[in-house]
């Protein structure tokens, strides 16, 4: 699964904010909930009124995205776009041309298809670079996230666990079936 990502090294100020417990003052808050949120809450678990609005809540978060990166192109400059190659709860791999020290930290914007997350913040520590073809391959540990956001993260994950295995059982009986 390649999961695309927008990433830049913190700078001084913000690393002492991050090593003095304030990481989460850097990553984008959701603490107001919207109308959506509070109609998802009222509906009954597994009604068709609670698919419509989860349905809603998904389409206003790639709205809010579009918005975002509408209005974030001027940061584009200031900021790296890569792919993640590999991600966990707690950890991630990308590629990207540019070098990093171990132990730089990170702001990483990524988008999470199929998750009603879609978009989201965290701080990383860089623990390991290899270098591979005319690049680098960065591992990262996640140090702050969202919690509603690590949960999107292990969601897709597993999914991708339980179609990996399906289509290798699907694989193992055609063969059989020869």
């Amino acid at each position: 699964m390649i999961v695309p990502v927008r990433w830049q090294v913190l700078n001084k100020e913000e690393t002492a904010m991050v090593k003095g417990g304030m990481a989460g003052t850097l990553c984008r808050q959701d603490d107001l909930p919207g109308p959506i949120n509070e109609f998802v809450e009222l509906a009954s678990p597994g009604s068709k009124e609670e698919h419509l609005y989860r349905s809603l809540q998904y389409i206003n978060n790639k709205l809010d995205y579009i918005i975002d990166q509408l209005h974030s192109k001027a940061m584009e400059s200031q900021t790296n776009q890569d792919d993640i190659i590999e991600i966990s709860a707690s950890g991630l791999k990308f590629i990207t041309k540019e070098h990093l020290d171990t132990n730089t930290l990170l702001k990483m914007n990524l988008i999470m298809p199929g998750t009603f997350q879609y978009q989201m913040d965290l701080i990383a520590e860089v623990l390991r670079v290899e270098d591979k073809d005319n690049g680098f391959v960065i591992a990262a540990r996640i140090i702050q996230i969202d919690e509603d956001a690590r949960d999107s993260i292990v969601s897709v994950v597993f999914q991708k666990q339980r179609n990996d295995i399906r289509k290798k059982k699907l694989g193992q009986e055609d063969n059989n079936v020869d």
